[in-house]
């Protein structure tokens, strides 16, 4: 088959879709697939409207002879992608991993509202708002296959947009087969994420503040870093600590399994089945729980028994497991 990826990042630049998209790419071509990549990151530096025209304009021009057109988001990729696709003729698959609507929401107006609560009422959406809305719903109504990370989005998002839920799939993320038992270089917790209001930073930077007041010797390390510095920090951390509002898919978590490392996780989250047990899961809107259960890893009997139960988790989903239910679905896509 021919295949073109349309992702919004790609490495060097950092992020969960960044690092997906890479592995995609790398895994199809390994299967004996011809695969184009088009980064939504070159046209970025055009105006709004614009970089979405031009960014049809490149799928478009790469899907020429195409089995499928698959887009890593529903609005920056998604729609151009989708109009590249049915103008060519092509089949249309779309990974939804976010929320851009929800994220787009909490930036402009700095509330602290979980994914599972932001449906449930009428807000008041400005006018990229309601375009990324209609775009989702325009976008989940005519791709050929949508697949989700998460069933609790895939859920989530079928009564929301209503779309036949016959052409939805879920791929879970990657798992690591290898874990690492790294010891700790000092007592350092690492909170990595996007500069972004939904990651909840200033809740986490207060709970750290009272934290260290008490335990001096403790630090935090929140940089935004290449993967194999991120990888390297994590490896070497105390425990992981993800404040986000909520979370769908939680990459950081994953890091931390591979290094076994305790990790600290919003209630509000999409592998919240998947990480029982694993996990230590909060409210992480409130900076006096997420201080108490920052400082009850202190504890070294507290922090062994987190550990062991990280290293206790044992499922796995490899690169080639995920590349292989992708093309499950490519090839019945391309059949039909």
């Amino acid at each position: 088959m021919r295949i073109v990826i349309a992702t919004p990042l790609y490495p060097p630049e950092i992020g969960g879709p960044a690092m997906y998209a890479k592995e995609l790419k790398e895994g199809l071509a390994a299967a004996g697939n011809t695969v184009a990549l088009v980064k939504f990151s070159d046209v970025r530096r055009y105006p709004k409207l614009l970089r979405h025209l031009a960014y049809f304009w490149r799928v478009f021009r790469e899907a020429r002879e195409t089995d499928a057109v698959l887009a890593f988001d529903t609005w920056s990729t998604g729609v151009p992608a989708l109009l590249a696709a049915k103008a060519r003729g092509n089949k249309s698959l779309v990974r939804i991993g976010g929320d851009i609507l929800w994220e787009t929401y909490l930036q402009r107006t700095h509330k602290l509202i979980k994914l599972s609560e932001f449906y449930t009422s009428k807000r008041k959406l400005s006018f990229k708002e309601r375009l990324i809305r209609k775009g989702a719903h325009w976008v989940t109504q005519n791709a050929d296959a949508l697949i989700f990370n998460t069933t609790w989005q895939k859920d989530l998002w079928g009564k929301v947009y209503g779309f036949d839920k016959r052409k939805a799939s879920v791929i879970e993320n990657e798992y690591p087969t290898e874990r690492k038992n790294s010891p700790a270089k000092g007592r350092v917790f690492v909170a990595a994420g996007r500069d972004h209001f939904l990651k909840n930073v200033r809740t986490l930077e207060e709970a750290f503040t009272d934290l260290k007041r008490i335990y001096p010797d403790v630090e935090l390390d929140d940089r935004a870093l290449s993967p194999g510095e991120h990888q390297a920090r994590i490896r070497d951390s105390y425990a992981v600590v993800i404040p986000s509002v909520s979370e769908i898919g939680p990459n950081t978590s994953i890091d931390a399994i591979r290094y076994g490392k305790p990790f600290i996780l919003p209630y509000d989250n999409g592998a919240h089945d998947r990480l029982a047990g694993a996990g230590i899961f909060v409210d992480t809107l409130d900076a006096d729980v997420l201080r108490r259960t920052m400082e009850s890893l202190l504890d070294p009997g507290e922090y062994a028994r987190a550990a062991e139960r990280v290293r206790a988790f044992t499922f796995s989903h490899s690169w080639e497991e995920v590349v292989k239910e992708f093309l499950v679905i490519l090839k019945k896509v391309c059949a039909s």
